[in-house]
């Protein structure tokens, strides 16, 4: 997000329409590896080579998330769920704002079907691009925890759960009767069975 900074200040400095372009490039390279590294978080370390170049395809990652389900909301929600049991600090990941924000950064950045007029520094197309960037850095924050002045990402470990929580996970994320009260209830309850 530094380099989408620098390119930002260029192109408002000069009107240059291509620094507005390669932030959006940045800034869905930085979306993209905000969702690659909730993966690598959620898989043992052996793994993480294995992944890595498992997301290095078109799509890669897209796949892997598919393949994970740990991008989908109702993972997510789990992890939000399990932080808020024992008291831990984390931020709920939304996967889908981001795939949104980086098909909509994907509009700006393929702008080579665009008209001459379209790509001119005071057009409504490249202010559009400007307004979208700027929703980049603040999502971005918002997914991460900030400690010491720096942002970390947080994750979990599927493997390493407790038998009985990676029990409810798979129940979770499969029964949507339960809602997240319950998992929440439900996670207390395996907390404390494990203080017994």
């Amino acid at each position: 997000m530094k380099q989408v900074e620098a390119l930002m200040q260029l192109g408002f400095q000069n009107k240059n329409t291509s620094s507005i372009i390669y932030s959006c490039l940045e800034c869905r390279i930085a979306l993209e590896l905000l969702d690659l590294n909730k993966i690598l978080l959620s898989v043992k370390p052996e793994e993480k080579l294995k992944i890595i170049e498992e997301s290095k395809p078109k799509n890669g990652i897209d796949k892997l998330g598919q393949k994970k389900e740990i991008l989908k909301e109702r993972y997510q929600l789990f992890f939000q769920a399990m932080n808020e049991v024992l008291c831990l600090n984390s931020k709920y990941y939304n996967f889908k704002k981001s795939k949104s924000l980086q098909f909509e950064l994907s509009t700006y950045i393929h702008s080579y079907h665009m008209a001459d007029e379209d790509l001119n520094f005071d057009s409504k197309n490249i202010q559009n691009a400007i307004l979208l960037i700027n929703e980049v850095d603040p999502f971005i924050k918002s997914s991460l925890i900030k400690k010491n002045n720096e942002y970390l990402c947080v994750g979990m470990e599927v493997e390493s759960l407790p038998v009985e929580d990676k029990k409810l996970l798979i129940k979770w994320k499969n029964d949507f009767k339960m809602d997240y009260d319950e998992l929440k209830k439900n996670l207390k309850k395996n907390v404390i069975s494990r203080k017994k």
